[in-house]
């Protein structure tokens, strides 16, 4: 009986022991569990804490960038306006460029059939001048004609004139002229009749 309790007891203490034991050892698994977990838990928050400061960095250089690209769309909105307003000026200025070419299209138009217009009109004037020219010449060959015509009759008479006259010298008082019925020769001064010759024009 005692040796069967003894067992018992040994049977306990033993079953204690194991228990002991066993609980030993589950105590250390998760504690090194623990530790595992703590450590990971820990290089996990270290990451993260890397990941959160480099995050702030691209945050930070994000919203420098943001700033950067913010002004320069002002920078790029006020171009776009003085390019509108620049535009707008072209816009006008070639409006009236084009008006000035249009009116000076009709303008060149209108000088161009003044132009053929005055041709024309020169062209008639050289043709009236030419047949004045031709007229005039005309008009001076016949004058010229004229002219020796007068002259040729002119010398006719003339010579007509001197042969009468040296007929009349001949039969008469030797070319003398006679004043009231009586000679002038030896009376005071001869009287000659000086006859002028025509002028050639």
């Amino acid at each position: 009986m005692a040796l069967r309790q003894g067992r018992l007891v040994l049977i306990a203490l033993l079953v204690l022991l194991l228990a002991t034991v066993w609980r030993t050892v589950s105590v250390e698994h998760d504690k090194r569990r623990l530790a595992t977990e703590y450590e990971t838990a820990r290089q996990a928050l270290l990451r993260m804490e890397a990941e959160q400061l480099q995050l702030a960095n691209e945050l930070k250089t994000s919203q420098g960038t943001v700033e950067q690209q913010t002004q320069s769309l002002t920078d790029l909105q006020q171009e776009l306006g003085q390019v509108q307003e620049k535009l707008t000026q072209t816009v006008t200025e070639l409006s009236i460029l084009q008006q000035q070419h249009e009116q000076l299209r009709e303008s060149n138009a209108s000088l161009t059939t003044q132009l053929t217009s005055l041709t024309a009109e020169k062209q008639q004037l050289e043709a009236k001048l030419s047949n004045l020219k031709d007229l005039r010449l005309a008009i001076h060959n016949v004058k010229r004609k004229l002219w020796a015509q007068r002259w040729a009759s002119w010398r006719a008479r003339e010579q007509l004139q001197r042969e009468a006259d040296l007929e009349a010298l001949a039969s008469g008082n030797h070319g003398y002229v006679m004043r009231n019925g009586a000679s002038t020769l030896g009376s005071g001064t001869r009287l000659r009749v000086q006859v002028l010759e025509p002028q050639s024009q």
